[in-house]
């Protein structure tokens, strides 16, 4: 491919094409474009198809049978994997020029792609990250509207990087959508597989199925790095060995290759690893045993890399820690604001058993559903902070096109079943952080988790400032 043409070569479908770029946003056609129309959940580019040739399309591929275009049509079985095949040669496959690391699972893919970012960096390397809170790449950093980007958008970026090292968190609809296809991964890591997504993938097995392609995409010799601690773990751990796979593995038997040994603190993190035949201790800036395995899942993977011990301590002993997850805030009464990301039952079991090791007087538990989320968590992630929670606030998250009065009406069903006294509805999220903001006392905590920190449409502040902290302005 020429770099200096205003034309790049494409195969599709056995044609070589020359193209000026390509786009499946009729909206962004230019002249001698290719369109890829690719059906989505709410608008299928099939229906665009028209107006992308007006715009100036040299040529479209689709997965409809459509015999009177204008311009060259191309029929394909799978419209999302053909743009993240276009999109791959359109930029010379730059998922080659880098090491890759692909984390997947339902929870910990953010913490751990953060503490991995911090130790390549601690060790001298040059390190993009894309993912939930935000998207870095050679230093500048851009905001992330999903955790997995489009296909388009990935390449270009891989492209565009300059960075040694791309981490990458990999969500199972990036990966179902093949928004990663076309990437060869010399790490893919495994965090856990818990209850989440179903109304999307419908079963657990058919979510741990979608989890586990991520692994065909390991380069030779790539390595797969599974956490043990679940079933799920252990059945992609026995999979992949059963095609004679390089898997290493990270959990608290004699048989991994990262050994947990003993977590001597969880407030403030220590624990004992094994590595090979030397035992070493680990000091973090957060809390919790689910760190734990976060931070041995960046360990075992630095490792690989050839990042030694002593320099992976030190990291973690200064890990700066992640927006939106248990970040604290104080309140002038000598309460405490905890705002998280949990979303799932696993996350807020994890999540409120932590918060508990700081001996809470009283835990306030601030929360709702996304309107078109899963449906089948919820009740037992009410039970969850129903058995943690002194009292619960149950609030509107992003509606998604769900009435707001049809989700109100389900979330007053649900405090019903716990009885008046544990839970309260307050629909505006900002007012429930209000309302919870005036009643807390000495000794309390205020849990807000499923969101992090977000922009979002109408940013509120609250009136409530420290000497040393303030939440104004944040997002929750």
């Amino acid at each position: 491919m020429d770099p200096n043409s205003s034309t790049k070569s494409i195969m599709l479908d056995g044609a070589r094409l020359q193209l000026s770029g390509v786009q499946f946003d009729s909206r962004k056609i230019k002249k001698g474009d290719l369109f890829v129309a690719v059906p989505g959940m709410e608008a299928d580019g099939h229906d665009y198809i028209r107006e992308a040739i007006k715009a100036g399309a040299a040529c479209v591929a689709g997965e409809r049978n459509l015999t009177d275009l204008p311009v060259p049509y191309y029929r394909v079985p799978n419209a999302r994997a053909a743009l993240a095949q276009i999109a791959g040669q359109l930029y010379d496959h730059p998922s080659t020029r880098h090491t890759m690391i692909g984390i997947t699972g339902t929870n910990g893919k953010t913490t751990t792609a953060h503490i991995l970012q911090h130790i390549a960096e601690q060790a001298g390397l040059t390190c993009s990250l894309i993912g939930t809170v935000s998207n870095r790449i050679n230093g500048i950093e851009m905001p992330s509207s999903q955790t997995t980007p489009d296909a388009l958008q990935l390449q270009q970026w891989l492209n565009e990087s300059r960075d040694q090292a791309v981490i990458m968190e990999v969500s199972s609809h990036g990966i179902d959508q093949d928004r990663v296809g076309s990437i060869d991964y010399d790490y893919a890591l495994f965090t856990n597989l818990t209850h989440d997504h179903l109304d999307y993938h419908k079963t657990m097995d058919r979510y741990f199925q979608t989890k586990a392609r991520l692994f065909d995409q390991i380069k030779q010799p790539g390595e797969a790095i599974i956490s043990s601690r679940c079933q799920w773990g252990n059945r992609l751990i026995e999979k992949l060995q059963g095609q004679n796979r390089n898997v290493r593995t990270f959990g608290q038997t004699d048989r991994d290759h990262l050994q947990i040994l003993r977590v001597l603190q969880e407030a403030d993190l220590q624990f004992e690893v094994q590595d090979g035949d030397t035992r070493y201790e680990i000091k973090m800036p957060l809390p919790g045993m689910y760190n734990a395995w976060n931070a041995a899942a960046a360990w075992l993977t630095a490792r690989r890399m050839g990042i030694e011990p002593a320099v992976i301590q030190e990291a973690l002993r200064g890990f700066p820690g992640v927006p939106g997850r248990f970040e604290v805030y104080p309140h002038p009464r000598g309460a405490k604001f905890v705002v998280d990301y949990a979303h799932t039952p696993d996350g807020f079991q994890q999540f409120l058993r932590t918060l508990h090791l700081h001996k809470p007087k009283r835990i306030i538990h601030i929360f709702g559903f996304r309107g078109r989320g899963d449906p089948s968590k919820r009740r037992l992630m009410l039970e969850i902070s129903a058995a943690w929670s002194d009292l619960i606030i149950l609030t509107l998250d992003n509606l998604q096109g769900v009435p707001a009065e049809s989700m109100t009406a389900e979330l007053q069903e649900l405090a019903k079943q716990l009885g008046r006294h544990l839970a309260v509805v307050i629909e505006d999220r900002t007012k429930a952080i209000q309302y919870a903001w005036n009643r807390v006392s000495q000794g309390d905590y205020v849990a807000i988790t499923g969101k992090g920190r977000e922009p979002y449409e109408k940013p509120f502040a609250l009136p409530c400032r420290t000497d040393q902290h303030t939440i104004e302005y944040l997002s929750f």
